[in-house]
């Protein structure tokens, strides 16, 4: 009778073991999966950030546009646009797809010397890029002596 209850206990002993191990991998295959979305989140912040530099310069001068896209990610063409809401021209970024862009990047554009501020203007230009999780444009002004 005693070998009867040792077989008993050892096949319960392996089919406990079988079912944690099983268990165990199908954990670490979830947490394998969703490992490069967690962490994209983690870096990529949730938000999109436009920075124009230099915020004052005259026309026909170079502006740097540095863009760190949020978890939406952005799309490749910067828009310039005058304080009319009128664009003036656009730029695109080579990194990423030829539409959207999930990672940093900068586009370094040179102002036409035609862009002047009127006379009753402030010479406020506008730098825009559409971001993706937000539906909406991200600005950044600078101003055209």
């Amino acid at each position: 009778m005693k070998k009867g209850v040792t077989k008993s206990s050892g096949k319960k002993d392996n089919g406990t073991i079988l079912v944690f191990s099983v268990l165990a991998l199908f954990i670490v295959a979830l947490v394998g999966f969703n490992f490069e979305n967690a962490t994209t989140g983690a870096i990529r912040g949730t938000k999109t950030t436009i920075e124009v530099t230099p915020k004052f310069l005259n026309a026909g001068q170079y502006v740097t546009v540095n863009v760190n896209p949020g978890r939406g990610c952005v799309n490749s063409i910067i828009g310039f646009y005058d304080e009319s809401g009128l664009r003036k021209a656009t730029a695109r970024t080579e990194i990423g797809s030829p539409k959207k862009v999930c990672q940093k990047f900068t586009v370094r554009y040179k102002t036409s010397t035609d862009w002047k501020p009127s006379e009753d203007g402030s010479g406020v230009f506008i730098a825009k890029v559409f971001d993706y999780d937000k539906e909406e444009y991200i600005t950044s002004a600078f101003t055209i002596n």
